[in-house]
């Protein structure tokens, strides 16, 4: 199916480009959200120092540095990181969706001039609701494979990695703890040969 769908997408290649970025600028808000609020918590309720290179990013929009300022730079802050993802979220939603129908509409006129070539003989020896439902269903299901699920699991593969490069960043032992953890204990159905999920009470 995949070398399938990359002919399908080929034509498209400008799109996909637009896409990916638009993807990556969605990825990059969603890691960056949490930020404004771990500033206001260890940097104006807290009496932790901003690190430089942050201070030095911050130093625009927070002046002085006092903790009034500090909290309005955070707000702005995630002001604009809302924005940027909101507005990477609509061109990644347009951009899948157009890319998906222009994909099952070169599929089925693919499907078509190939029904079309095909002899008399064939027709009478096959069952037209299993054509049909080629012809409808099965490209259905790829044109949904080819935008939304495959919107998703990109969505979601990006920022599982960029949170773990900002775990391992920040706190490297720490996350290779919870990593372990995480592998070795699921009580989501799947237990883990290793340690076993509590029993209901």
């Amino acid at each position: 199916m995949f070398p399938l769908i990359w002919g399908l997408l080929k034509p498209y290649r400008s799109n996909l480009a637009i896409l990916l970025s638009a993807m990556m600028l969605q990825t990059v808000a969603t890691v960056a959200a949490p930020w404004p609020l771990k500033i206001v918590l260890d940097n104006v309720l807290g009496q932790h120092k901003l690190p430089p290179w942050l201070d030095h990013f911050l130093r625009p929009l927070i002046g002085a540095g006092t903790k009034m300022e500090i909290a309005a730079g955070a707000a702005v802050a995630m002001i604009a990181i809302a924005l940027l993802g909101a507005i990477a979220s609509y061109a990644a939603n347009y951009y899948t969706t157009s890319i998906g129908q222009w994909v099952a509409n070169d599929l089925r006129l693919q499907t078509y001039n190939r029904l079309q070539q095909l002899s008399l003989n064939y027709y009478n020896t096959h069952d037209m609701g299993t054509l049909l439902s080629t012809i409808t269903s099965d490209v259905q299901t790829i044109q949904a494979f080819a935008s939304g699920s495959t919107l998703g699991i990109v969505i979601d593969m990006l920022t599982i990695v960029a949170m773990l490069a900002i775990m391992f960043w920040m706190n490297w032992d720490f996350t290779l703890i919870a990593v372990a953890v995480t592998s070795l204990y699921d009580c989501g159905g799947r237990t883990s040969n290793v340690i076993q999920c509590p029993s209901a009470s």
